[in-house]
């Protein structure tokens, strides 16, 4: 899909929520409460602005209400092919012809370089959750032998990747991770003896380090990918690293300023909102995840016109600072290149009518050269981040536990609003 949409875009959004208005009590009652009827609906603007917004918690909510699939179904019971679960507990049932994502993994596969005949090895939960099922298809459809690895068990894990010769990983970076640990600990050089040649990186954060780490490990080249439970895959990255290619082909996707509402244009950072496309089971329309994404600018040097996007993380722990939208995480992403450093706060002051930013970098040792330390770290979150920020080393006690990933509750600390 385009950013912004197309007008041809918008007219399959709009059939999409006529169908679902037709055969979904939940958005039947929440459409007609705002006073939405589907064919009067002109333009992508007109959608936008009248149509509200599903949340998590609407979702959950309305499953509590009406057990066990709330009043979000849009086809009976008899013709549902699959059922998924994800945290909550949320229920997802699938009819046959929902491709469930397939055709999108199939698209960020290739353009792993994954060739038919690979071996993928398929580390993510097959237990009640979608993912492992998801990849599985996907890497069959690819021509791929798959090995349904799921999670735990890693030493026979490491013995069947080894024996069946797997040249594809997929999971996430911690596990491969603990997978060359195990394999250190049976005796085996994880980079001899195993031969993962590309790995399909999701569900964590892959960070430059571990990044760094995993491929000098195994000698792997890692692609970082991303998705969420209730909507499936969303974009992965290409052979030019820079950015993951938003890959929806089942999904209308919006990318909203998180404190105006408006769309951002590429360059900006926006909220993701995720509309489904053509029949479901249990559709969503206008559902907001609260995932925080940078669009960014410019032709990729692969050739794929196809939007850009980089993960920033949560809507709920981002701040606007120097006119720049900063999640903790992209903070976290350009410290973990240091390995001196740990915890961070952010202290945000207002000076005069100008913000100022310093952030409180906590190293887990006395650094050798601790000014040119905080000059490479300048540096680097202003080629990051897109702001300046001063830099004050401290030892890591110094900064609370409740600043650390993955919640980040205290990782700002914003003066601004006492000013």
């Amino acid at each position: 899909m385009a950013w912004p949409p197309t007008a041809d875009e918008f007219l399959r959004v709009r059939d999409t929520l006529a169908w679902v208005a037709a055969r979904s009590p939940y958005y039947r009652r929440v459409l007609a409460a705002a006073g939405v009827r589907p064919e009067e609906l002109r333009d992508y603007d007109d959608f936008r602005r009248r149509v509200p917004l599903t949340f998590k918690t609407d979702l959950v909510a309305n499953q509590r209400a009406e057990p066990p699939f709330g009043e979000f179904l849009a086809a009976p019971r008899e013709e549902f092919a699959s059922l998924h679960t994800s945290p909550g507990p949320i229920y997802i049932p699938r009819l046959a012809e929902e491709r469930g994502g397939t055709a999108v993994l199939v698209d960020a596969i290739a353009a792993m370089g994954v060739r038919r005949g690979d071996v993928a090895h398929v580390t993510l939960s097959y237990h009640v959750m979608p993912g492992g099922l998801r990849l599985h298809r996907a890497f069959e459809e690819s021509g791929c032998l798959v090995i349904n690895g799921g999670t735990g068990a890693s030493r026979l894990q490491v013995e069947v990747a080894r024996a069946w010769g797997a040249t594809v990983y997929a999971g996430t970076p911690s596990f491969l991770a603990h997978l060359g640990d195990t394999a250190r600990e049976m005796g085996l050089d994880p980079r001899r003896d195993l031969h993962y040649r590309v790995g399909f990186s999701t569900a964590e954060a892959l960070t430059p380090a571990l990044r760094r780490e995993l491929e000098a490990t195994f000698g792997i080249e890692l692609y970082d990918h991303c998705g969420e439970a209730q909507i499936g895959p969303l974009a992965g990255e290409c052979r030019a690293h820079d950015g993951m290619h938003l890959h929806a082909r089942d999904l209308f996707c919006e990318f909203l300023d998180v404190e105006t509402g408006e769309p951002v244009a590429p360059g900006g950072t926006g909220e993701l909102v995720a509309t489904q496309l053509g029949p479901r089971a249990l559709p969503l329309v206008r559902y907001a995840p609260r995932d925080v994404f940078q669009l960014l600018a410019g032709p990729c040097p692969c050739g794929d016109a196809a939007l850009r996007l980089r993960f920033v993380g949560q809507a709920g722990a981002i701040r606007k600072i120097k006119g720049v939208l900063i999640h903790p995480a992209q903070v976290q992403a350009v410290t973990s290149e240091f390995p001196d450093l740990g915890r961070f706060q952010i202290v945000v002051e207002q000076a005069g009518r100008y913000d100022r930013a310093r952030l409180r970098a906590g190293t887990v040792r006395p650094p050798a050269e601790p000014d040119g330390l905080a000059r490479a770290l300048a540096d680097r979150l202003k080629q990051t981040v897109l702001i300046q920020m001063d830099v004050e080393l401290v030892p890591e006690a110094d900064i609370p536990e409740a600043a650390a990933a993955p919640r980040f509750s205290e990782a700002i600390v914003d003066h601004r609003a006492k000013a």
